[in-house]
């Protein structure tokens, strides 16, 4: 990538590798919400998202027929397409106002993380809320063993 171009007096040139930085692939971040499906075209998009943001306005406990109803979606189903798409975190949002006790957050959590099994980071977002995401992405795999961050907690 790039090419060699002559210095300004003209006594040399300059290479792309003495001034380009290694390239990275870009980040990706997906917005889901109030939505019960997500059509296939939506889904290619969300595919490999270094951030996906979905809604988890019920539980699993809330029963196909509310989600089918209120036309909104699960923790449990949040996790699992976050790992069906391969997305690197998957942020909860969209809690019903029931849901936003410490317990709660953490029953759509758990809820989240086996709808997931492990695949991706599960966290829940609040308003306001920043997420850093590093360029290239994130790299969960090439932690020290005895990081807390370890994939799946």
């Amino acid at each position: 990538m790039g090419e060699s171009v002559p210095t300004d007096d003209g006594t040399g040139v300059v290479k792309p590798e003495q001034v380009l930085l290694e390239e990275l692939r870009a980040r990706k971040l997906a917005v889901l919400s109030d939505h019960r499906r997500v059509p296939p075209p939506m889904a290619g998009l969300c595919r490999n998202a270094d951030l996906l943001v979905h809604e988890a306005t019920l539980t699993k406990e809330d029963g196909v027929d509310k989600i089918k109803i209120r036309g909104h979606n699960t923790a449990e189903n949040a996790g699992m397409f976050g790992g069906d798409m391969g997305c690197e975190v998957v942020a909860l949002n969209h809690f019903v106002s029931a849901a936003v006790s410490e317990d709660a957050i953490e029953t759509l959590l758990a809820e989240a993380r086996r709808g997931n099994r492990n695949r991706s980071q599960i966290i829940s977002s609040y308003d306001f809320m920043e997420v850093w995401i590093p360029r290239g992405g994130f790299n969960f795999y090439n932690l020290p063993l005895n990081s807390s961050k370890d994939k799946g907690k």
